[in-house]
Order: structure tokens, then C-alpha cells, then sequence
């Protein structure tokens, strides 16, 4: 069964502790549910699952609320709100961020603390536990990479006498995420393969290979900022090559189709190795949406429903635009990109009137996200402010841009990086597709390139590729430069045609944004909380 649809079946169940589990319960604990078959495990497992659906996780908050302002993406809301930088500890979309990572943990935890049950089927109960162990330790990640030092809580029977918990150093936290991480990867399944019997099918669900790339992940933040790690450079090197030689992943030829896909709810295990499962129009009890493709994002539609309805408000940069190379040869004005990427992620035109009418836009400073079209859904009728449309958090070019960049860090441009990054290059450029649009262009990286030059190009072609993903802060802060590169964009883009609403966010960021506050709800709980620094 498919995950988005186990879970429809299973979190109404969530809570529903017997009479004689609260008896048996000490009264100075918490209520612990008593998972004690394999669908009750399944059911607990769907729960831990849930968390990452949440409007405070990709729902709305990660996408848009903490990754929307970077030097390649803007929002147009014009708002001095957490989009721009601007939050105190009590802000909203920070504070139920942090309480909803830890309500995944727990239920992470109890579900850890019965599922090692003799009486259950041993296979099937280990392909849980490493879900849920690599789901708590993902959620650590998010905290740690985010928050900094945060209390690390690995009990299901917390203690009401006893909630003055300190945070953990951060180095800790992290080497707890390797070990269970590293643990859940021997546990959970392979995704389906060639020449493989059985395996995982669809994205929504942890398999070896997600388990192989977060790691991956994980070790190169590791690498960079804060901690500045770089024998964790090897480790990551290690894990994403161990999902690129594994056979079971490739790139999808056509770039666009990648996404179009998730409008139509379908799955390629190859290129999208796992994803966030949203489902539903909004009507009824059964959905679980995202308002990141529809009310924030999305080709500007304010009218036409059966196109799909979007505010637009989520914009990229001219900066993004000029990343992507341009034909020589060309006369438009703007002129065209051999880089097929470009006008699929910065759309060239907006839709206007009822029905639709596709109306051409020349402001490059003010074009929407094209990624995420909401005329390919098939779930009818279109929520006027929703969407359905799942969210990729790994796929497999993220793979091998991520051994291109732990190679050249390691070792300097080898074949080995020069090869991951020109794969993803060609895709780009169309030279995967049957019938190429310019099958004699040269795609490739020119040969002879230093180190640093590498570096930066890495960069860029990682702007490229994941635009609008939720990535290109958390890149620009491990890679260490985080606030003198907003600045330095700031006063580019001023002095290329920028609004100064444009830049609102690089105007008000500065060291303290590195992490975000501990919420102000939390520490008035846990008097042992510290505040981050200019909080």
C-alpha cells in the first residue's frame, strides 16, 4: 500500500490509548500507547511518517517560511515577517517548526521502545525500526542544522518531575544521527531495481538508498559550517557513491517530466529517491496538502481553477536567470538558454483572465517559480489555495552532485567529480533525450579546471538544479559565507534593476540568522535552555 494512503487509514488511530494502558501507567510519567501487533506498528510508524506533511514542516514552513529568501529566490509579499529575515523567539513559524520535529521524535521513541518484540515477525519489524530510526535521527538533523544545540531526547516515558533538560552540543547530536542512521541502513528496504526481485516502488517511504544519501548529506554539513569537519568529506563520498553503485538509480532524461510527475502522482524511484507524500483537495477528511505549490508558488494564475490557481509569490532572482548559460547565437531579448532547466524553473509567462490565457512576462526580475505547475494535477477539482503535488527531499542528481563536490574537496577535480557533475549537465542540456534539440552542443565542464574554480561552479550548477527545493540556504550556511554572500548579492542585484523590496531579506539578515532562537514557549517550559546568539 502506499504510504499517503496507509496513513489516511492509520493517524486517526494515533492516541488511542486503551482504559488499562492509562491504569497501568505511573502516574508521574507520561501515557505511552501499547503497540503490541504489526499493524499497530505499522500504524505507529505512519505517525512518525505524518510529521514530515505538517504545514510546519514541507507543508508550508521548510519550503517557504525558512528557505524562500536566498540569492536565488525571493517572495514578493513585501512582508517584515520570517521570510525576510525578521523573527523574534516567539515567532509562529519557528516555534511550531521546533515542536513539531520533536513531536516526531517521540513518536519515533515510542515507537522504538516496543518494537523489538519476539512475538512479531522479525523481518517486518526491522524494516520499522529502521524507518523509525532514520526518521528521529533525520528530525535531529533538521534541529541541529537549524537550532544548533538542542536537548537530545531519546526516552518514550519522559518525566513531568524532570523537564529541565539542557541542550546537547552539537557534535553529539550529530554523531547520534550517524549511528542511528548508519543503523536504519542495514534495516529498511532497497527501492525496486533492475534485475531485483521486490523492493520499494514509490518515494514515500524510506529505502536503503534515501537512508545512503541523507548520510551522505549529513556528513558534507558536517564538513562545512559550523563544525568545519573535513574528514567527513571521505564519509560522504562513501554513502552517496554507495547509491550511485547500487544500479538502482538513474537520472530521468527529461528534466521537466521529473516534476511533472508529481503533479500526476506518479513515482520514479530512479531519479526521486524520497519524497514528501501530499494528497487530497482540501475537501473532506482525508488530505494532507501543501501550500507552498498553489497559495505561495507556482505560475502566477489568480483565476482560472481548472489551470490551477497560484499567488505567485515566489520569484527568482535575475541572478538565477543569469546562472543559466545563454545561446550565443540567439537574438530574443531576453535571449533563449540552451540549458532547458531555465525557462521550466523561471516560467516566461504568467496565465491571465478566465479561462487561462498564457500572456508572455519579459520582466526577468519578477518571473514566478515554473517548477511545480499546477495545470498537470490530476486530482479534480483544484483547491483554489492547496495542492497535491508531492515534495522531492533527495533525488538522484542531489546524489551525484554531492560525490562531485565531496571528490573535489578531497582529491581536486578527478574524472570521478568530473563525470557526477557533467552526468547532471547533460540531462540539463537535453543530451539524455531521444531526439536532443541540440545534440551537438557541448555540455561538459572543460578540462583543467583548479580546485576553487571547481568549487564554484559546483555551486552554481547546485542553484541550477535544486532552485526552489529548500536548499539553497542551508548550502550557502555549511559552505561558510552565509551572510557576506547575501550581501554581496544585495549589492549586485541593486545595481542590476532590483527593487529594493527585491532584497529585503539580504538588508536584514546578518550573523544572528546563522541559527534560528529557541522558542520562547519551550524555555519558558525548560529553564535549562540557553538562547542562540542575538536572540
Amino acid at each position: 500500500m502506499k504510504l499517503k494512503y496507509y496513513i489516511l487509514a492509520s493517524v486517526l488511530c494515533l492516541g488511542g490509548t486503551s482504559c488499562k494502558d492509562f491504569l497501568d501507567t505511573e502516574p508521574t510519567n507520561f501515557i505511552a500507547p501499547n503497540y503490541a501487533t504489526l499493524a499497530e506498528l505499522e500504524t505507529a510508524l505512519a505517525g512518525v511518517y505524518d510529521v514530515l506533511g505538517s504545514q510546519a514542516m514541507y507543508g508550508d514552513v521548510v519550503p517557504y517560511w525558512l528557505n524562500v529568501s536566498s540569492d536565488i529566490e525571493y517572495t514578493n509579499t513585501g512582508q517584515s515577517n520570517t521570510t525576510a529575515y525578521i523573527y523574534t523567539p516567539a515567532d509562529a513559524q519557528i516555534t511550531n517548526y521546533w515542536k513539531t520535529l520533536y513531536q516526531g521524535i517521540y513518536r519515533a521513541n515510542l515507537l522504538l521502545a516496543v518494537v523489538d518484540n519476539p512475538e512479531i515477525d522479525e523481518a517486518a519489524r526491522n524494516k520499522i525500526k529502521g524507518q523509525a530510526l532514520f526518521l528521529r535521527a533525520y528530525y535531529y538533523f533538521q534541529l541541529v542544522s537549524n537550532y544548533g544545540d538542542v536537548p537530545l531526547l531519546l526516552t518514550d516515558k519522559p518525566s513531568i518531575s524532570a523537564v529541565d533538560i539542557p541542550r546537547t552540543p552539537m557534535r553529539e547530536v550529530y554523531d547520534m544521527v550517524i549511528r542511528d542512521m548508519t543503523e536504519a541502513e542495514a534495516l529498511v528496504e532497497d527501492v525496486a531495481g533492475p534485475g531485483a526481485e521486490g523492493g520499494l516502488s514509490y518515494g514515500g517511504r524510506v529505502s536503503r538508498s534515501a537512508v545512503q544519501g541523507i548520510l551522505a548529506r549529513v556528513n558534507l554539513k558536517m564538513a562545512g559550517f559550523p563544525l568545519n569537519d573535513h574528514s567527513r568529506y571521505t564519509e560522504a563520498l562513501a554513502w552517496a557513491k554507495k547509491v550511485r553503485d547500487s544500479g538502482r538509480h538513474g537520472l530521468n532524461p527529461d528534466y521537466t517530466d521529473v516534476f511533472m510527475k508529481y503533479a500526476k502522482d506518479q513515482y520514479d524511484v530512479r531519479e526521486s529517491i524520497w519524497e514528501v507524500e501530499f494528497f487530497g483537495n482540501n475537501t473532506g477528511a482525508h488530505s494532507e496538502y501543501t501550500y507552498y505549490v498553489g497559495a505561495r508558488g507556482g505560475i502566477r494564475n489568480p483565476s482560472d481553477r481548472d489551470k490551477g490557481i497560484s499567488g505567485g509569490s515566489v520569484l527568482a532572482t535575475r541572478r538565477l536567470f543569469d546562472l543559466y548559460e545563454k545561446d550565443a547565437e540567439n537574438t530574443d531579448v531576453p535571449q533563449a538558454s540552451p540549458d532547458l532547466r531555465r525557462d521550466w524553473n523561471i516560467a516566461p509567462f504568467t496565465y491571465v483572465g478566465n479561462p487561462a490565457v498564457y500572456t508572455p512576462n519579459p520582466d526577468i526580475w519578477r518571473r514566478t517559480m515554473g517548477k511545480w505547475r499546477r495545470e498537470y494535477e490530476v486530482v479534480s477539482p483544484k483547491d483554489i489555495s492547496t495542492s497535491p503535488q508531492n515534495f522531492p527531499i533527495l533525488r538522484y542528481s542531489d546524489v551525484l552532485l554531492m560525490i562531485a563536490e565531496a571528490e573535489n574537496e578531497l582529491n581536486g577535480p578527478t574524472a570521478v567529480a568530473y563525470e557526477a557533475i557533467n552526468e547532471v549537465r547533460r540531462r540539463a542540456y537535453g543530451l539524455l533525450l531521444p531526439n536532443p534539440p541540440k545534440p551537438d552542443i557541448n555540455a561538459d565542464l572543460p578540462d583543467g579546471l583548479g580546485k576553487e574554480e571547481f568549487r564554484e561552479i559546483l555551486k552554481d550548477e547546485r542553484a541550477r538544479e535544486f532552485c526552489f527545493e529548500a536548499s539553497r540556504r542551508p548550502d550557502l550556511i555549511r559552505w561558510g559565507n552565509f551572510i557576506g554572500d547575501m550581501k554581496s548579492y544585495m549589492s549586485w542585484a541593486l545595481a542590476n534593476g532590483a527593487a529594493q523590496g527585491h532584497v529585503l531579506a539580504q538588508t536584514n539578515v546578518s550573523e544572528r540568522n546563522l541559527l534560528l532562537p529557541i522558542p520562547t514557549y519551550d524555555m519558558a517550559l525548560n529553564k535549562a535552555l540557553t538562547q542562540n546568539p542575538g536572540y
